[in-house]
């Protein structure tokens, strides 16, 4: 009798032991079921691909401060799949660092993880919530959301460009629509989208030189005319927006640069050398204009992010010349294309030659990421 009883027992302990461990393997088989995975790779600013121009961005303008990711089916793109947020130098360092990463999303959507079908990818990175009143929580969100001038980048309805990069980063996108998911081994994988972040402003250097021996030269300010850039423009392109911009332009003219009546441009012997000339590739006169800076007989007065735009921008400097400070001379520079996209760079350079004239030349440096063709698809991602 005894020993039935401990055998009871025993089979008791053993049955509640087997139940025990046959739960935890179903909590943990439920568990690993519940945090199904989708990865996305990214590529950093200055990732080579065999698509993007020669000209690479300083360190500023490529650090990435904080990320955002955002999945959403292409049959419903108010239908949430995943999305992550990044906003520590740790979880950032691969990609300021090895410039490209791959992100493990945890799928919120159970019904996909089962059924994966085709998905669009959003990325955006140096840009909170809090820089939009829309909260991008769908891609139609997303797709309406604008880098707004004048609450944004500093770029300011005053009529002043941001001469700096903000301590935020310069705000960049990515995206992917309609791209297939892969199931391998129980892990997604969005086949054929590894996203490439493509800045949402553009840039303008404005670089000096005087000839030696001639009266000193100070640049006076420097503005942009009046109804040239928008103050609104689309963080990301669809279908239904086929323009970048929206229709609300700075109706006055924009000031890139200050009046400086204290420090004169720099005089050499033959200021002459540093145009642009047919024989020189984009990436080899940057470079020329760079060693002319660090050489210190160029001076850079500004470079200015802006907003982009499909109308030519033009502009006027105003300088001074020391026979006659009293006296505001002006030159005028305009752009020799009709189109001032994201991702581009134009060099505009002058130079003090005598006879009360500014020589002024305006030269579009190899855009930052693609060449000359600028589908969507094609130039954020």
């Amino acid at each position: 009798m005894r020993m039935a009883i401990y055998t009871y027992r025993w089979l008791l302990s053993g049955g509640l032991l087997l139940s025990l461990l046959l739960f935890c393997v179903s909590c943990s088989s439920d568990e690993a079921e519940e945090v199904p995975r989708i990865n996305i790779y990214v590529y950093a600013p200055d990732r080579p691909i065999a698509t993007r121009g020669e000209v690479e961005p300083t360190a500023e303008e490529a650090k990435v401060h904080s990320l955002k990711i955002w999945v959403f089916k292409s049959s419903n793109p108010d239908k949430s799949v995943a999305s992550l947020s990044l906003n520590t130098e740790e979880e950032l360092e691969a990609l300021n660092e090895n410039k490209s990463a791959s992100y493990s999303l945890e799928v919120t959507d159970r019904s996909f993880a089962q059924n994966p079908e085709p998905v669009d990818v959003y990325v955006m990175a140096n840009v909170t919530e809090g820089d939009n009143s829309t909260y991008y929580n769908s891609g139609s969100s997303l797709d309406d959301a604008f880098l707004n001038g004048g609450d944004y980048f500093k770029f300011t309805t005053t009529g002043k460009a941001t001469s700096a990069v903000s301590s935020t980063g310069i705000p960049m996108t990515g995206v992917a629509r309609g791209k297939k998911v892969i199931d391998n081994h129980s892990v997604l994988h969005v086949n054929d989208a590894n996203l490439k972040l493509v800045r949402a402003v553009s840039k303008i250097r404005f670089v000096f030189a005087a000839l030696k021996d001639m009266p000193n030269m100070y640049v006076d300010g420097i503005k942009l005319g009046k109804n040239t850039l928008y103050k609104k423009e689309y963080y990301f392109l669809n279908d239904d927006h086929p323009n970048y911009w929206v229709e609300d332009v700075y109706d006055q003219e924009v000031e890139v640069a200050e009046s400086d009546l204290t420090n004169p441009i720099k005089q050499i012997e033959d200021p002459t050398k540093y145009i642009f000339t047919s024989g020189m590739t984009d990436t080899q006169y940057e470079n020329i204009i760079n060693k002319g800076i660090s050489d210190n007989e160029l001076v850079e007065v500004s470079t200015v992010y802006l907003p982009e735009s499909d109308k030519r921008l033009s502009g006027t400097i105003y300088f001074r010349l020391s026979t006659d400070m009293k006296k505001q001379l002006s030159a005028s520079f305009r752009m020799v294309s009709g189109d001032f996209r994201r991702n581009q760079t134009w060099i505009v350079y002058a130079y003090y030659i005598g006879s009360l004239k500014l020589e002024v030349t305006s030269v579009q440096v190899t855009d930052w990421t693609t060449g000359t063709d600028w589908e969507h698809e094609i130039n954020n991602w």
